[in-house]
């Protein structure tokens, strides 16, 4: 496993990177949310991953609205062709190992700090947005029974370029509060991914 190497000066160019291409290739990005995410506790943030950009959208949502410091889980494989992004806040999962284990306790130990943010893709890989079902890794489930106090965060990232040339990117955002098991968690984001493609068609 690939442990996160966090240094502020790494995570400050790489959100200014991300900027400037934010402001050269989209129109806007809006967040869309009627919840609060109050401070004194984690975050797991649960997202669909369907782009390049969805890391900095992650980063984006941890400084603009959670205040917490962000880390969010990658393949090994990849991760191991760009381990500059350790230094962000990135970690390693190798699917279908043993290794998966310690990839899941040492993001349960990360929010053990109320400071912190973990991103999760539930899917495990990357799909497009337009699959509003996708079966979920159970593993993130293991992360979350043992953090009853962490928020647990719903992102839904959709893309359209309606009648503009660049695209605009809006983020859709639930504090969720439901049951925490993982059929019950699987269930409620598919119900709140419909619910932001209803809005987003609108």
């Amino acid at each position: 496993m690939i442990r996160a190497r966090y240094n502020s000066l790494w995570l400050w160019f790489y959100s200014s990177y991300f900027r400037v291409l934010q402001k050269i290739y989209f129109r806007k990005i809006s967040v869309i949310t009627n919840d609060t995410f109050p401070d004194g506790q984690s975050v797991l943030l649960l997202q669909n991953h369907f782009s390049y950009y969805d890391g900095y959208w992650s980063m984006y949502l941890c400084n603009t609205i959670f205040r917490r410091r962000f880390h969010v889980m990658m393949l090994e494989e990849e991760l191991a062709k760009r381990m500059f992004l350790t230094r962000c806040g990135v970690f390693s999962v190798r699917k279908n190992s043993r290794d998966v284990l310690e990839s899941l306790n040492y993001a349960s130990e990360l929010l053990r700090n109320p400071l912190h943010a973990v991103t999760i893709y539930p899917s495990g890989e990357i799909i497009s947005h337009h699959r509003q079902n996708f079966p979920f890794q159970r593993g993130f489930m293991r992360i979350a029974a043992n953090h009853n106090d962490s928020l647990i965060a719903f992102a839904v990232v959709l893309i359209d370029h309606f009648s503009m040339a660049r695209p605009e990117i809006r983020i859709y955002l639930e504090n969720y509060t439901g049951e925490r098991t993982a059929e019950a968690v699987e269930l409620a984001y598919h119900a709140f991914y419909q619910s932001c493609i209803s809005k987003q068609t609108e």
